[in-house]
């Protein structure tokens, strides 16, 4: 069996390996810096694309040395018969849908976007304790919004925060940090609250922390943002206030990266079923 990866992070990278390792024939594509041309992809039995497909309107693919529109990738797709593998957006879906191609959205799959949010909490509650001029122990830290993530991540960091709480708007979702035993309010009481926390962490992919919140902070807040780009906060704004902001995307990548391509390489394996 003949795979393909194009572009990626060090999640691909790992991946690479672990299918070698399997004895699958693996090539990749704009994975580093040699330079890369593609040619027949028909002779290939599944192409792996990156996790996000793309990011900033570019190709996924930080380690090769050149930009590269995704267009360009798609329009090479084609006329692939084979499967493609990879975590897409409506577009990029639509477009497969349009040309009859055969994909799968990793991003819709249940067992690996929820070893991804296990992942990306854990690296949360790391790069907390590194940035963090206070203990966790010591701290008062709040999460926006109870998804995947914000529900991993309330799980872990609950037991070692002086005080934790939750918001977001579905009904359900305060439902659920009951269940969990996790205070928790609607998401319109942020406002008057944020000024108490030490740490606010979001995971919520829109505007949330704007400047009329911000305006409200102790500048010795840390904001730990977790929603996808771009992001949840005036960051221009805080930087402005000199109140600390973090972007942190792609926490898989940097911190489990083996645990992570092991979850790809998994979901590929129930596609040969």
């Amino acid at each position: 069996m003949n795979l393909l990866i194009i572009g990626g992070d060090e999640r691909s990278i790992c991946l690479k390996n672990i299918l070698e390792n399997n004895n699958f024939n693996t090539h990749s594509l704009f994975l580093n810096t040699d330079k890369n041309e593609i040619k027949n992809l028909n002779n290939f039995d599944t192409i792996f694309l990156p996790i996000p497909f793309e990011r900033n309107s570019k190709l996924n693919a930080p380690f090769y040395n050149e930009e590269i529109n995704p267009s360009y990738i798609l329009e090479k797709l084609k006329h692939f018969n084979g499967t493609i593998i990879g975590g897409f957006d409506k577009k990029s879906e639509d477009f497969f849908i349009n040309e009859n191609l055969n994909f799968k959205n990793i991003l819709k799959d249940e067992t690996f976007t929820l070893i991804n949010a296990i992942i990306t909490a854990e690296g949360s509650i790391e790069k907390l304790i590194h940035e963090s001029e206070k203990s966790l122990f010591e701290s008062d830290a709040c999460i926006l919004g109870y998804g995947r993530v914000g529900k991993a991540l309330a799980r872990r960091i609950d037991p070692i925060c002086n005080k934790l709480i939750v918001y977001n708007n579905p009904s359900i979702n305060l439902t659920h940090t009951r269940i969990d035993n996790i205070k928790s309010y609607q998401i319109k009481y942020f406002k008057d609250h944020a000024s108490q926390y030490d740490i606010i962490i979001n995971t919520i992919p829109h505007l949330i922390i704007n400047s009329e919140i911000l305006d409200n902070l102790n500048q010795n807040t840390l904001i730990l943002d977790l929603s996808s780009y771009p992001g949840g906060v005036d960051f221009s704004y805080a930087k402005k206030l000199k109140i600390k902001v973090i972007h942190y995307l792609g926490i898989p990548a940097k911190v489990s990266k083996y645990s992570s391509s092991n979850a790809i390489f998994n979901f590929f394996l129930k596609t040969l079923k």
